[in-house]
This record gives C-alpha cells, structure tokens and sequence, in this order.
C-alpha cells in the first residue's frame, strides 16, 4: 500500500499527519521534515528562548475540538501557576508540537517521520500516484502528497542587498553583533519586536533604527471587552470602498458605546475568508497595496509584556522607527561599516543615509512563491505542478486542497496546506485558522483513499 507523503513537519504539517495518521490507520503515513527537529517549525524553534507567543495560552490548543489542549499541557509541564490569559515563550509551543507527535508515533505504527530532503514530484506512470525524489538522488513512491512547506525565507531575501543582512530569527546573528553597536533592523512588524528585544536582553546595541515602507508597528494585545458589536453582515459582497467605510463607521460607534477596536477585528475573523473571497481582483490588489499594512498591525497584535518594552525602547529614543524604500545598501571596505539609502515615499525629498555596523532582516516571511529558493518549490513551478494566485499570495487551490496546475486542472494526488493558502483564504498564518486546515486536509485525503472514514478523537 503506497503511503501518503507531508512534506514539511511545522505546524500545518505535523497536524495534517497526526489527523491523517489517525484517520487511516492501515495505509503509511510519512513526515518529512529535512531540518533535524519535527514539529516546531521556523516559527516555534528551540533556539528561540525569550520570544513570546502573541496569543494567550487560552487560544493555542492544536487540536480544535480540545480547545484547552495546550493549556492542559502547559499546567501539566510548569504547574498551576500558569494563567490561560499568560502568552509563554514561543519555544514553550515549539515543544508542545513535539509532544504531540511523539505521542501520535507511539500510538500510530503507520506514522514516521523521515528527515531526507524532497527536491522534487514526478507523476507516476499511469497517471496514479507520485515519485518524490530526494537530494541524494534516491526516490519514494507514494499515494499522496500533502504539500505543507510552511514559510520559506524571508520578503527581503530575493532581493540584491539581502547579502548584507543578518537574519533575525538565527540564534547566531546575535553572537555576530558586538556591544555598543548600531544596529539597522528591516522591518517593522513581529519579527522586529522580537529582534529588537533580544537585542536589548543581550545589550548587543547602543543605537536600533527600524525601518520600512510605512513604518507602521503591531499594536498590543487587550482582551475583547465584551461590548455588542455592531452589525457587520453588510461588509459581506460590498465594494471594497463601501466596505472600508462601513467598517470605519462601525468602529467610531462600538467606540462611542465603550468598545475597543479589537472587539471587532475579533468578530470579523471568522469571516474573513468569505470576505476576501467575495472582492474583486481589483479591490484585492487595491486591499493589498492600500489596506493591508494597517490590517496586519491591528489584526497580529503583539504579547502585552512585549509592547511594553517595545514602547519603552522608543520612549527613551534608543530605538527609532523610520519609513522609506531602501535603494541601496553599501559596505565600507576599509572600516566594515554599512550605509543603507532609505529614499522617501515623497520623490521630492532626498535620499537619506543610515550607517551601522549590522543590518538584521525581520521582515517576516516570503509570500511569492516565485522568490523561493528551494529546489522543490522550483521544481514545482517548472513542472506547473503549483501556479501562484493573481497576487502571488501563494499557490491556487480547488474547494478540496488540490493544487490547480498550469492549464487549470485540479492535481489527483498533490494537495496543498499551510501558509500557501493565503491566496484562497487570506488568513492562513495563524494557529485558529492553520489547525482547522490541517484537519480539513487530512480528512479531504483520507475520504480519497479509504471510505468510510473514520471518525476519531485527536491525541
């Protein structure tokens, strides 16, 4: 029996083999993971010791249908002191993901995880199935492949002047930088609070710019108040214009009643999906280049305890934020030091000159698929096997996962997850909306193979 193929073992990934593993409990299910450690992912690694999760404990069950999963977990591991409203160490969850599979491969013989690195698909012969190759050149055949690479790279890697960064999230970049340095962040969103800070921790920088094109920075996480919020049901199938303003609308009136701007940003997120779905290619592209930024600052707040000393930092005026374009980036021969141009959003105004002695990238993942590198994403483009949405969000999809191939048709055996599902979804980074997508998959795959499907309870 051919076994069915994940490829990528971070969040998405290991939960869609949990389900699957469980859901079909004769056929192999097999993980592979090319990085050494299964489960946490670039977002949860061990190696990320003081970055905090931007959810409370509360919210981050993996399993749906237990939603105090991790919680229950977390009492267990550090006792009952641990509130459900405390937002814990990313590296906390990193080793709950683990958990989690370990105790989903010792009770599932048909899951293993498999650490070679997939470069390539190939149909089978026949048309049934698929051929994974792998790095050293050795090849697998299987029934399925869920395609569940997660984020790959940064925004700013594709670019020409990526050479002279530092990336953020690699415990090695901060024993590079020397204390009393200046420091260049690029970026202005999650990824920089947490670089920022580990920069202040290990009193790495006498002086921190962070910039980008808007300038724009998360804001803090409260809790909903509570307050009714006002009816947005006419946001649904609205214009993008009309619904922008009757979104604003409804704010200044939960406001005027006591609410939080929150509260509905928090109603709104179920929804979310089915409103992107219903804008048109232009009103998507004009979301995208005009609303976006202010969105994802409000809609991915920060942990509270990291706003604080985010807002501090730049109270004191030991960390300035600045926007423009970068148009180059220079590196001085003689002394090291680097000059970064950051031309502003008004042509009029001159090119203004940042030196510093590090530049690190935190501008958070790549979403154009085209920008990646990896041989296997690369491979899959070249075959057509994936084509990217109109926005270069991520790869297109049908209603049931498959990956839509060039010339339009549905894939019988690759199916995608993950971040790539921004395209049909627009929230797919986020642990609420990538567990339900995880389970949706697995079960989408199993009902392909084996009827009837079995319904079980998650691990």
């Amino acid at each position: 029996m051919s076994p069915v193929a994940i490829i990528g073992a971070g969040f998405t990934g290991t939960l869609t083999a949990i389900h699957l593993a469980l859901r079909l409990p004769d056929r192999p299910v097999i993980l592979f993971e090319e990085s050494p450690e299964a489960g946490p992912g670039l977002a949860y690694r061990q190696d990320d010791a003081h970055a905090l999760l931007n959810v409370p404990a509360r919210r981050m069950s993996a399993f749906p249908d237990e939603p105090d999963h991790f919680y229950n977990h977390v009492r267990r591991l550090l006792g009952d002191t641990v509130s459900p409203e405390d937002f814990l160490p990313r590296r906390v969850y990193g080793a709950y993901l683990k958990s989690c599979l370990e105790e989903a491969l010792g009770r599932c013989p048909n899951l293993r995880v498999d650490h070679r690195s997939v470069v390539d698909l190939q149909a089978a012969h026949g048309g049934e199935g698929v051929v994974l190759t792998f790095r050293d050149h050795t090849t697998q055949d299987c029934s399925r492949v869920v395609l569940a690479s997660g984020n790959q790279g940064s925004a700013f890697a594709s670019s020409i002047w990526a050479r002279h960064t530092l990336c953020a999230r690699q415990a090695a970049t901060y024993q590079k930088i020397t204390p009393g340095s200046t420091v260049l962040v690029i970026g202005t969103g999650l990824t920089m609070i947490d670089a920022v800070l580990e920069l202040e921790r290990q009193g790495l920088a006498a002086e921190i710019h962070s910039i980008s094109r808007n300038g724009l920075v998360p804001r803090s996480y409260h809790p909903i108040t509570g307050k009714p919020v006002p009816d947005l049901s006419g946001l649904q199938g609205a214009p993008l214009r009309k619904a922008v303003r009757l979104f604003r609308r409804a704010l200044a009136e939960h406001k005027k009643e006591g609410g939080d701007w929150r509260d509905l940003f928090a109603a709104l997120r179920p929804t979310t999906p089915a409103l992107w779905q219903a804008l048109s290619l232009r009103d998507r592209q004009r979301f995208l280049r005009f609303i976006s930024p202010f969105w994802e600052v409000h809609r991915h707040q920060c942990a509270p305890p990291a706003g604080e000393k985010f807002e501090k930092l730049v109270g004191l005026g030991k960390l300035r934020l600045s926007r423009g374009t970068i148009v180059s980036v220079e590196k001085d021969q003689e002394g090291g030091k680097l000059r970064l141009g950051l031309a502003a959003r008004n042509r009029a105004a001159a090119t203004r000159w940042l030196d510093a002695d590090h530049i690190i990238d935190a501008t958070g993942p790549a979403r154009d698929i085209g920008t990646i590198t990896h041989p296997l994403i690369t491979n899959l483009l070249r075959r057509g096997f994936i084509v990217p949405d109109e926005h270069r969000l991520g790869t297109k999809i049908d209603g049931d996962y498959h990956a839509i191939q060039r010339g339009g048709d549905a894939s019988k055996w690759l199916f995608v997850t993950g971040p790539m599902l921004r395209a049909s979804f627009f929230e797919a980074t986020a642990v609420p909306e990538l567990r339900q997508h995880a389970s949706f998959v697995a079960a989408k795959v199993a009902a392909e193979l084996e009827a009837p499907v079995k319904e079980v309870a998650p691990v």
